[in-house]
Parts: structure tokens; sequence; C-alpha cells
């Protein structure tokens, strides 16, 4: 039990005040004669400041009003930690769905000044009103409003937080772009006066300076690599610029894109099945949608069906984002799917499970930023491991 909890019963009582009730939200549409009745169920006691009127998860028998005086309500999260839920004020009520339930209070309940408040039993209440369906029924239209208005607020507040949540991701993308992008220039000019001395080392090497010939092949490869990293890098910062628009048939560019793939992926053993349908008019970015397509196929490839051959099925269907005319693109694979707790990080820069095997865990966040970016769409990817993976982008009919 919270330090400082007393019970209603071991506080300062008071004599009972008439009208103490109106004004009050939930008895307002009681006639006077009903709300002076409700008035003789109850008891008034006043409490010192930092008092506990009310303990989270004891057994609600009662509902207080607030005569005079604040009290602060606040949750205790899993960690024991007390969290903030709000204040209430003369005049207002708290404990009142105990009323309609008996359950267990949902919050802690304490005196942020010396107060003053009216509690009534829910057993003298419920035997005031049960001979009399029509303050039942006021009570249930209080009650009824009261829960509407607190769901309205809470899917609000939900809203609100995710779009925070959004927005706070994609400026942590935006500064990793913009980090990378500056790393890619800075890079360049030395790699390639690297990548020419190797060039030369090698050629050395051919002629006849044989103890050179091992070193050079090792720079020669790693600076492949760091080669390739950096053009990886390139792709991320050229996913935020502006390609002029084109009007095309979404359906169809799908298809070139896969068709591409095929060409320049000769050795990767994948297969991409596009889903046949009505047409799909799409103004847009080409370059900036097969580059998108190119990194889910690759990925495809490289994660869903490590070592062994498979299939990709795409699908293109009408949709909205934000209101607005849009088409849903999924990629979906039946391979190797994705660890639940990878899920969260796998548009991340740098994250992947297959370093060893030589990749750099960029491809995806060409994804995100490709598909939030320039195309100004919506990027969500589920996955359960062993069954596959679907990758959903939503993005706008006409840009």
């Amino acid at each position: 039990m919270l330090e400082g909890y007393k019970p209603p019963e071991s506080l300062t009582a008071m004599p009972t005040l008439t009208g103490i009730l109106n004004g009050i939200a939930l008895f307002e549409s009681f006639t006077p004669e009903e709300r002076a009745a409700v008035e003789k169920r109850g008891r008034v006691f006043k409490a010192p400041p930092g008092t506990i009127l009310m303990h989270e998860g004891e057994e609600a028998k009662s509902l207080y009003v607030l005569i005079d005086g604040t009290v602060r309500v606040f949750r205790g999260d899993p960690d024991g930690t007390q969290v903030e839920v709000g204040f209430r004020r003369a005049g207002e009520c708290f404990g009142e769905m105990a009323l309609v339930d008996g359950g267990t209070r949902s919050a802690s309940v304490v005196a942020a000044t010396p107060v003053i408040v009216f509690e009534l039993e829910r057993d003298l209440f419920l035997a005031l009103i049960s001979p009399s369906p029509d303050l039942l029924a006021k009570l249930l239209r209080h009650l009824s409003r009261m829960i509407r208005e607190v769901s309205e607020r809470v899917v609000q507040e939900d809203l609100e937080r995710r779009t925070r949540i959004a927005e706070s991701e994609l400026a942590r993308h935006r500064a990793i772009t913009r980090a990378v992008t500056g790393l890619a220039h800075e890079l360049n000019t030395p790699l390639g006066i690297c990548v020419t001395a190797a060039s030369h080392i090698q050629d050395m090497a051919s002629m006849g300076a044989e103890d050179l010939r091992e070193p050079a092949a090792m720079l020669e490869s790693n600076l492949t690599r760091a080669v390739d990293l950096v053009e990886a890098f390139t792709a991320i910062a050229a996913s935020q610029h502006a390609e002029p628009l084109e009007a095309m048939e979404l359906r169809e560019t799908v298809e070139n894109a896969a068709a591409l793939f095929a060409i320049l992926h000769p050795t990767t053993p994948l297969t991409v099945r596009v889903a046949p349908g009505a047409p799909c008019p799409w103004i847009g970015h080409i370059v900036h949608l097969e580059r998108v397509l190119h990194q889910l196929f690759a990925n495809a490839g490289a994660h869903a069906y490590p070592g062994t051959t498979g299939a990709v099925e795409v699908a293109v269907e009408e949709a909205t984002l934000d209101g607005k005319p849009a088409w849903c693109l999924t990629v979906r694979d039946q391979g190797a799917g994705i660890q639940p707790d990878h899920l969260p990080t796998l548009t991340d820069a740098f994250f992947t499970t297959a370093r060893g095997r030589g990749h750099k865990g960029l491809g995806l966040a060409v994804v995100f930023n490709t598909v939030t970016g320039p195309l100004a769409g919506r990027l969500s990817i589920d996955s359960t491991p062993g069954e596959g993976t679907t990758v959903t982008v939503i993005m706008p009919q006409e840009l």
C-alpha cells in the first residue's frame, strides 16, 4: 500500500452540506430533489495535503466529488515509477466508474492541497436509483458521454504520438543521409587516387615484381570493397534528389524493373512474378521507383533465399494515402523470414545480419529514404520467421 494512504473512514468527518452536488456534471441532469436524495446517502470529510484518497488496484466501492481543493491523479508503471495522469479540482469527480462496475481502481489519487470531499458509496447509490429507471438512465447517459470523450481523446493522443514518432524517425534518417552524403563526397577523391595507385602496382607486379603481387591483390580487393561502400553511400544520397516527373503505367514499370534485375544479376537464382491486373496510371519518379525495386529484389535474393532458388511476387492495388488516391505495391517472398527483434531496425543504415557474407546493411536504408522522400510514400515490413516477408509501399498516384 502507498505511503500516506488512509482509508476514507479514518479521515476527519464533516457535517453533511446541502447543495454540494449543484453544478457537478455527473448530476447535472438530476432534479434538485434527486440531488438532495443523493446527498443524504453520502458523507463529507476533509483531508490534509499528501493524503492518498484512492489507491490503484484496490476494490472500487465509492464515488468522490471534490468540493474544495485539488488532487493529483497518477498511475504506477511496470518499473514502479509514478506516471502523472492529471489533476482534479473543485467541482470534479473521481472514481465515478465505481458506480457502474465496482471493479478495481485504475489510478491513485493524492490530495495536492487541503481538500473537502463528498463520498458516495456504490451500494447506497444503487439502492437509491434501482427503483428509478429514470435516474439510472440519466447516470448511464452521462457515463457513456464521458467514456466516449475519453476514448476520443485517447485516440487523438495516440495519433499525435505516432505522428511524433514518424517525424522523429524521418529526421533521424535525414541526419544519417546528410552525414553519409558528406562522407561519400570526402572519400571519392582519395579513393580514386588509391585505386589508380593500386592499378599501377598491379602492372609492376605483372612485369616481374613478384613480391608485389600478393599485397597488390589485397590492396585492390579492399579498395574495391571501399568503392562499393561509397557507391552505396551515393545511392542513399541520390534517394533524396528530385528527378523529373513522368507519366507511366505502374504495373508495366514494375515488370520492366524485374526484367532488368534479371539481366543485371544473372547469377541470382530469383524469379520475380508480377500479378496481372487493370492498368495503374502513375505520375512519379521512375528512377527512384526502379531503385527501390532493385534493392528489394536484391534483398530477397540475399536474405530470403540465401544460397538457393526462390521467387518474389509483386502486386499493385488501389489504396489511399492521407485521404488521396494511391497505389499499394507489395513485394512478397516465401523465404527465411525475419526475427521479430530485428524488424524495428531493418531500415537503419548499416544494420545487417549478413555482414560476414559481405553485406553492408544499406539496401533497406536506401529503400526507406527513397519511399518516404521523393516518392512521398509510406513503407512497412511484416515478416514471420520461416514463412517469408512482405514489404508494402504505399505512394500517391500522382506526385
